[in-house]
């Protein structure tokens, strides 16, 4: 094995002489074997671990990486609304319902007409024409009869009347509208306000993301007038784990700021759809 040489050679300011200095392993092993053994680790000890840094710092940074590369992505529990749902708000038509109508039942059979029998009578030949005993009346026989025949007949006519009956009724519950002049606002903001505080309350349920459930869910609710929301209802889920999340958050919604038609607060309808994906 070839030696290695690491003692420095100076030359010496008096003689001019070359001399070599000695470092502290050519001290300690001066007369031993230094092909092998500690003093060949001692020298090679800053490669060596120079090289063991740089391996280690790759093992640790496979060690890390390789877990976000093939993690799964059913793996990844969303927050409340940050890339996981997308909401939009809208006064949207309501989804057309599909009715099923049955086909119509075929027309029943038409009995067959029968035909009429006629029975045929041969005429009858009179010898004789009977005379006419028909006699004209006449114009004061007519009136004498009518006026014998004519009797007094009791009879009703129409009257004025009135009538009245029991009944009651009351209440201010009227019909939601869909547009009215002043819309309802959400904390002093318009819409966006509203689209960011249910983005920021929804959960996207971790068991619908396992089962790669997604889709779109469309509410309805009412806005009272006094500002709180009422009527949530599903127009069309997706299914009951995303359904259930939905109504929940807008159940919860604070106060609005109720509309206006004509200066007087009213009830208004809106429906919105919020869409799960992942």
């Amino acid at each position: 094995m070839k030696k290695e040489n690491h003692n420095r050679t100076l030359i010496s300011n008096v003689s001019g002489r070359p001399f070599e200095i000695k470092n502290f392993d050519d001290l300690v092993f001066e007369h031993r074997n230094r092909d092998y053994g500690a003093y060949q680790l001692r020298k090679r000890y800053p490669r060596v671990l120079f090289a063991a840094i740089l391996i280690s710092i790759a093992i640790a940074a496979t060690v890390v990486f390789i877990p976000f590369l093939f993690r799964s992505k059913q793996e990844i529990a969303f927050g409340g609304g940050r890339g996981g749902v997308m909401i939009s708000l809208e006064n949207l038509a309501p989804p057309e319902e599909q009715i099923f109508i049955p086909p119509a039942a075929p027309p029943p059979p038409q009995p067959e007409r029968m035909q009429e029998m006629i029975e045929y009578i041969p005429p009858v030949v009179v010898d004789s024409i009977l005379p006419n005993e028909a006699t004209l009346l006449s114009a004061e026989d007519i009136l004498s009869s009518v006026d014998s025949e004519i009797t007094d007949v009791a009879g009703y006519g129409f009257g004025e009347g009135s009538g009245s009956g029991p009944g009651s009724g009351g209440g201010d519950l009227e019909e939601p509208l869909f547009q009215v002049e002043v819309m309802p606002s959400f904390r002093g903001g318009d819409l966006s306000k509203f689209r960011e505080w249910v983005g920021k309350r929804t959960n996207y349920p971790q068991a619908a993301i396992q089962n790669k459930i997604r889709g779109t869910v469309y509410l309805t609710f009412i806005v009272e007038k006094d500002g709180s929301v009422s009527s949530v209802t599903i127009l069309k889920g997706v299914h009951p784990l995303l359904d259930n999340e939905a109504v929940k958050v807008i159940s919860e919604s604070p106060k609005w700021t109720p509309g206006l038609q004509r200066g007087q607060p009213v009830r208004v309808r809106f429906q919105i759809p919020l869409s799960f994906i992942y």
